[in-house]
């Protein structure tokens, strides 16, 4: 999803479901071409929470409280973001990307077709089938160095 919003983004790995500071996954973005470049650490936080229901600002919040200098935070919902969560994010200048269900979806509609499977099911139990070889307990920092 990332890659969608026109980043260089290499993706790193999972945390641990406990004892990972509320974090799921480490990835990292790419700027610039040799000299002018720089590599940015990404931290992401993913909730499967009711679509009916948006995301509170406490989430972001614990997200955001993680991150470096220089570091970016990505979260991903099931839900939507609230308007007032928007503004906070957008009026408080917090380096983090707000990805919705409806993104989400449409990610996985995308992958499933270019996989080939029948159907989400089988992509989905293709992609759980792959989850444990992607934990890692690396420090965050260390995507930067692959």
């Amino acid at each position: 999803m990332v890659r969608g919003t026109g980043a260089s983004y290499h993706r790193g790995w999972l945390t641990r479901g406990t004892g990972d500071g509320g974090l799921d996954f480490v990835g990292r973005i790419d700027i610039g071409e040799g000299l002018s470049s720089t590599k940015l650490v990404v931290l992401g936080q993913a909730k499967c929470e009711k679509i009916d229901s948006p995301t509170g600002g406490v989430h972001i919040a614990r997200t955001v409280a993680r991150l470096r200098r220089g570091w970016v935070g990505a979260y991903v919902t099931t839900s939507f973001f609230s308007e007032p969560v928007q503004r906070e994010v957008y009026e408080d200048q917090y380096p983090v990307l707000l990805l919705n269900g409806l993104s989400l979806a449409n990610e996985v509609t995308k992958l499933k077709l270019a996989s080939g499977l029948a159907s989400t099911e089988d992509f989905l139990e293709h992609v759980d089938a792959g989850y444990e070889e992607q934990i890692s307990n690396r420090r965050p920092e260390e995507v930067l160095w692959d």
